[in-house]
């Protein structure tokens, strides 16, 4: 059961045709390895290392050296824009997830609708433009990518802040809210009525959901412990092993968002009974 979880959480590119999928991830892939083989980014932050090490160091408040380390923050251009680059890196990994979302959603309903009606195209159609839980359309889905980017941008910063003070409040509270992109891009329900509606849907399967993110947060931990190791071997190595499988871990992230979402949505507990585990 467990073997059969982990593959169905990590199997990555099995939605549609696949073949969007791994377009994606090649994209992600290549844009987020390129960030160190920028040639004006500047990698090296020794000297501000060691300003904010004089800093640290001042045992007793000059007012004049104060603002004379204020005024000279060793800081480059190209540590400028390593560090925008880093920014930008991480929001194309939330785009990616998002986009990896929102086409599972549109697959798995897809499929669903096709297995009960594929004998006649007509009935098809119409159920996949009529039904409840119909695949989104691609321009809706779209629509609702762009402003879930922008929303998530604009408190990106706010949310690592207060993710980074209160990080076991948030482990604890990730399986409830984890699936509220997901409730948004699959068209069920507006912007700001999919948390509260990813919530009661997420209740009775808490532990479930935290079991799948537990196996996420266990590879990440594997992940982070094993590949800096290729950097003694080859930088080139790293960076592109690093994005690689950084970016597949947050597909697999996205997929199981999708996958819990699906299952709560179709098969919500009732009576303390679970009809299966994601």
């Amino acid at each position: 059961m467990l073997i059969a979880a982990i593959k169905s959480i990590f199997d990555i590119d099995n939605v549609g045709s696949r073949w969007g999928v791994r377009i994606l991830y090649l994209v992600t892939v290549v844009l987020n390895a390129a960030i160190h083989f920028n040639p004006w980014a500047d990698t090296d932050f020794t000297p501000l290392q060691s300003w904010a090490m004089d800093v640290y160091n001042l045992t007793e408040y000059d007012a004049d050296q104060y603002n004379a380390l204020m005024n000279a923050i060793p800081i480059s251009t190209g540590n400028i824009i390593y560090i925008i680059s880093l920014c930008a890196g991480y929001l194309l990994l939330l785009a990616s997830a998002y986009i990896y979302a929102g086409l599972y959603v549109r697959a798995f309903r897809k499929e669903k609708l096709a297995s009960v009606h594929d004998d006649d195209p007509e009935v098809l159609n119409y159920a996949i433009e009529h039904l409840p839980d119909k695949p989104i359309k691609p321009s809706k889905l779209f629509l609702r990518l762009v402003l879930i980017m922008l929303f998530s941008t604009l408190i990106s910063m706010p949310f690592v802040m207060i993710t980074f003070y209160f990080m076991f409040i948030a482990i604890i509270g990730l399986p409830f809210v984890f699936t509220a992109p997901v409730a948004y891009l699959s068209g069920d329900t507006g912007f700001f009525s999919s948390l509260p509606y990813a919530v009661r849907l997420s209740r009775k399967y808490y532990f479930i959901n935290m079991r799948s993110i537990g196996l996420i947060l266990f590879a990440i931990l594997i992940v982070d412990f094993t590949v800096p190791l290729i950097a003694n071997l080859s930088l080139t190595a790293f960076y592109i092993v690093d994005a690689a499988i950084t970016t597949w871990i947050w597909l697999a992230f996205a997929r199981l968002a999708g996958m819990a979402y699906c299952t709560m949505k179709d098969f919500p507990i009732k009576g303390g009974k679970r009809p299966f585990a994601i």
